[in-house]
């Protein structure tokens, strides 16, 4: 439903179309989305000329003309964009389908206007340029492009600042710029250290960007289809209409055909729109976006669990896998969990506030669920998780262990990660994501997307960072086999990654013979993308 402040905007504001006509103010499907869905405390990742900044510029307009001491203040990147912004504004007021509101110019800005009627003021500025002091108040604030601010941290911290708690309204808006301060905000929401709410909108659902095409146009696109742009998958797996291909092939070729730099500013998901330059080792990985079935049905201060509907399915066999943390808000405790059968991720779990008990009693909980899941827990720093499980009477034997494993208190449970067993659990986990199995979770691919191989030789998230749900993941390609062999007679039905061949004098090689010898035949990942 439409807020008060879109229904004014529609009744009497007018805005410039794509041929610089002058129309009546209607808000398209992404500033309906927004108009409907804020909450106070928005963060908007989102693809290129939406229309987002236009509307909070609109939205910031009408509360001037009828809230009294409205204080709206509008941040850009840069001066090009503050000019732009304010032109934007004038305009609306100099073109309101109503009686005139009288403005004047502030005294302490010429890009201050004051409201005299109401004693508001609206003021647009370029980050860094106008110190926002203790005794300021700012009733709403967007910081437009912030992904592209010098000194973001400490910018945002004395503007916010200037923002009531309970009656401010703040809103962080950008397309994404790497893995900078901008993208550990959204981070921190997708992980629950953050009250704020994220609404990413991505090109494919804006329908300015499904283009006309003739049927010369659409022979011509689908003979030609190019496997190195991805389009053949985008077609197959029905993501795009031929019209966004053309769309997407047109502004390619403005890009010279930088592929990066493309999804960076016209993002289909959040990972491509935090795009990293920094080679990760999950570069090729089957991941399934805005998927209807993966919702989150739990979401508390101290937890959120996402599940895929349609799961647990009678019959069918299951692996969870457990990374705890120590529920103090320095780290994630992760749980993920797949379906041995059709290799999809059908749950996380996720919370950085309870205790490793808790998170052993909940994986208890998730893993009866899902049809007594076989459990997986990095034993390292998840002792007492991992005591919580085999203490509730779930059954031993679908509990990880491995007799070449040290001995300990709690026996030879739990998987441990070493220098020696963590590049072999990734390299797995890169070979089933590769290969077979399938993921929805964003912020799993987010992590995905930043673990890398650094030059310590250290196998970890890039600095700033998580890596938590990958490692939660990687618990469930190191006890995968157990799973097979203790679920019943399954190697009939179980995801199985392809094997492919290994030139035995590479890397790949080496570790290939490595595992046969010492794993009997465990899969291991390929370092290199074989062709």
């Amino acid at each position: 439903m439409i807020s008060q402040y879109g229904l004014i905007i529609e009744n009497f504001f007018m805005i410039p179309d794509k041929e610089g006509n002058d129309v009546p103010f209607q808000l398209n499907p992404t500033q309906l989305k927004f108009d409907a869905s804020l909450t106070g405390r928005d963060i908007v990742p989102k693809a290129r000329q939406e229309g987002v900044s236009s509307y909070v510029l609109a939205r910031f307009t009408v509360k001037c003309i009828h809230q009294r001491n409205t204080r709206a203040v509008v941040i850009s990147h840069d001066q090009e964009s503050t000019e732009r912004l304010f032109k934007r504004v004038r305009y609306f007021i100099e073109n309101f389908r109503g009686p005139k509101k009288p403005i004047i110019q502030g005294q302490g800005s010429k890009r201050e206007l004051v409201f005299p009627k109401t004693g508001s003021t609206f003021y647009i500025g370029t980050a860094g340029s106008r110190k926002f002091g203790r005794g300021d108040t700012i009733t709403d604030l967007h910081c437009s492009e912030v992904a592209f601010w010098e000194n973001p941290k400490e910018l945002f911290s004395g503007l916010s600042d200037a923002v009531p708690i309970r009656t401010g309204t703040i809103i962080l808006e950008s397309t994404g710029n790497g893995h900078n301060w901008y993208f550990r905000r959204v981070k921190d929401v997708l992980d629950g250290r953050s009250p704020y709410k994220v609404h990413f909108f991505n090109w494919q659902n804006f329908p300015e960007y499904d283009l006309e095409v003739s049927e010369e146009e659409k022979e011509h696109i689908l003979s030609t289809l190019d496997p190195e742009y991805e389009e053949d998958y985008l077609w197959d797996q029905g993501l795009l209409t031929i019209g966004q291909l053309k769309f997407r092939r047109m502004k390619l070729a403005d890009k010279e055909w930088d592929l990066q730099l493309f999804k960076q500013e016209y993002p289909m998901t959040l990972s491509e729109c935090f795009q990293t330059t920094s080679t990760g080792l999950f570069g090729n990985i089957r991941y399934v976006g805005d998927s209807p079935y993966w919702k989150c049905t739990v979401k508390t201060t101290s937890q959120s669990l996402y599940k895929d509907t349609r799961h647990p399915l009678p019959e069918h066999h299951y692996i969870l896998g457990l990374d705890p943390s120590e529920g103090v808000g320095n780290d994630n405790g992760i749980i993920e969990i797949f379906c041995l059968e059709t290799g999809q991720q059908v749950a996380e779990w996720t919370t950085n506030k309870l205790e490793q008990d808790v998170q052993g009693r909940k994986a208890v909980e998730l893993g009866q669920l899902f049809n007594e899941a076989f459990i997986v827990v990095e034993r390292n720093k998840g002792q007492v998780a991992l005591k919580s499980i085999l203490d509730s009477g779930y059954p031993m034997v679908k509990v990880y262990s491995d007799p070449r494993s040290k001995r300990g208190p709690l026996g030879t449970y739990g998987f441990v990660t070493t220098a020696t067993s963590k590049p072999l659990v990734i390299g797995m986990l890169r070979v089933f994501l590769r290969d077979e199995w399938t993921i929805f979770s964003e912020a799993l691919k987010s992590e995905l997307d930043t673990f890398k191989e650094h030059e310590s030789g250290k196998l970890e998230a890039e600095e700033g960072c998580l890596d938590d749900r990958v490692m939660a993941a990687a618990m469930c390609a190191a006890g995968y086999q157990k799973a097979a062999l203790y679920m019943g007679d399954m190697d009939r039905k179980i995801v199985t990654p392809h094997k492919k061949p290994v030139d035995p004098f590479t890397l790949d090689g080496i570790l290939d013979e490595f595992n046969k010898r010492s794993t009997k035949g465990l899969p291991i990942a390929s370092h290199a993308r074989m062709q």
